[in-house]
């Protein structure tokens, strides 16, 4: 296995979630979580996120321009989205696409398509520890998986897949699973969007999915505790 194999492996993706969080533990920082309306979501997260920017104590955040997309909510206003495309995506597709759009803050993330069987999108979360998320493209959907860490170093896993499945509502919009990577089963986190979606509803689906991995772990550390 190549350095950078050994970077994408689950445990090594563990450990930057846990690097990641303790980091922002360190630097006084807490989670806060709440609800809000559906279609203002992406809106709350810009916002809260240039108020940390604006924070001594936060990374800065370069944003690239918004768009007339991102304008502040206001109830019953008329907000223009992407509209839902006719031809099914691909990999190389998303990619041409999110390498294009003004959607996506400056440094948030890298891609690169993973050539195989079927081309694999690799997603670089850089504001999550360099989190990789992996998007694929079959039949009418498109899937977007994060890989945890190997079932075999889980304490009593029978019990723990248990608790997994009475905590999904934590981890709302994304299903665990259990896959075989190179042999060995290794948890994953994954989610499921239609092929033919808008593309701001994938970025919200990549966003959504590096967040719950961080409460995956928070899961994982509970139930250790």
């Amino acid at each position: 296995m190549t350095d950078e194999d050994d970077s994408l492996s689950p445990s090594a993706a563990t450990d930057r979630i846990r690097a990641w969080r303790k980091a922002r533990r360190e630097a006084g920082m807490v989670k806060l979580e709440f609800w809000v309306p559906q279609a203002a979501r992406d809106d709350v997260r810009a916002a809260v996120r240039a108020i940390v920017t604006d924070s001594a104590r936060a990374p800065a955040l370069a944003p690239r321009p918004r768009s007339s997309q991102f304008q502040a909510f206001i109830p019953g206003a008329d907000h223009q989205m992407d509209a839902v495309i006719e031809t099914p995506w691909t990999v190389p597709a998303i990619k041409t696409a999110l390498d294009a759009s003004t959607l996506i803050r400056e440094g948030e993330m890298t891609l690169r398509v993973l050539e195989g069987a079927e081309p694999v999108l690799l997603v670089t979360m850089h504001e999550y520890g360099d989190l990789p998320i992996y998007l694929s493209v079959g039949g009418a959907q498109i899937v977007v998986s994060v890989l945890l860490w190997p079932v075999s170093e889980q304490a009593d896993p029978a019990r723990f897949n248990e608790f997994l499945l009475k905590a999904q509502r934590v981890v709302p919009l994304s299903n665990f699973a259990i896959t075989s990577v190179g042999g060995e089963d290794v948890y994953e986190l994954m989610g499921e969007l239609s092929c033919k979606t808008t593309l701001q509803t994938i970025l919200i689906e990549l966003r959504t999915l590096a967040e719950n991995a961080i409460d995956a772990t928070a899961l994982r550390e509970t139930f250790d505790a």
